[in-house]
């Protein structure tokens, strides 16, 4: 296979109340653990990227799961998928943040296929007309790019897309698919939560 899953799980959580979203649960299973087992029915090889070593020691995950710290600490997302995409042995990466619970593999392998059948670096979800960094396909390679961005500076994920070539695919391609657009749902606010649990 070719394909490592690269969940980034050190953000603060500041509108949940600064609540670790990954130890959030749904139907008795932490987001973490729910987010491992879905990926690895796919994906080979699992990395959990945190941003510190408090965050890495409260994890309880696999043996065969690395959990790997941001090489730019606190320094957001795009710094989490850079550390997960230099890490990676594997040339694919489905990144997900560790707040999207409804994570979903039939969804990554559309991305992948449309990604590899156009020799894009990247392939996004595009949900509501926006393009969604997380629960996208990456090449491995585009960690490059993005830690020139850092190095500058630069800590927007979304700046990432203006300086490679990615593909988007609508809910519609997805629908096609009989797959339902809310794998890219993330879960940010306790209300947000509360409508997922119920």
């Amino acid at each position: 296979m070719t394909i490592a899953a690269v969940i980034l799980a050190g953000g603060q959580g500041r509108r949940m109340g600064y609540v670790n979203k990954a130890h959030l649960a749904l139907d008795g299973e932490r987001f973490i653990d729910r987010q491992l087992r879905l990926a690895g029915e796919w994906a080979e090889e699992r990395i959990v990227v945190v941003n510190d070593a408090s965050r890495a020691a409260e994890l309880s995950v696999p043996a065969d799961v690395r959990v790997i710290l941001d090489r730019y600490a606190g320094e957001g997302p795009l710094a989490g998928l850079h550390a997960g995409l230099q890490e990676t042995t594997k040339p694919f990466a489905w990144v997900i943040g560790c707040d999207q619970p409804l994570i979903d593999a039939n969804a990554a392998r559309l991305l992948l296929e449309r990604m590899r059948d156009g020799g894009h670096q990247a392939a996004l979800p595009i949900i509501d007309g926006r393009p969604q960094p997380l629960h996208a396909l990456y090449r491995a390679e585009t960690s490059e790019i993005a830690g020139r961005l850092l190095a500058s500076g630069e800590r927007k994920l979304l700046s990432l897309l203006d300086r490679i070539d990615w593909i988007g695919l609508e809910s519609s391609d997805f629908g096609a698919q009989g797959i339902s657009a809310r794998f890219a749902d993330d879960i940010d606010t306790p209300e947000q939560y509360g409508r997922l649990r119920s």
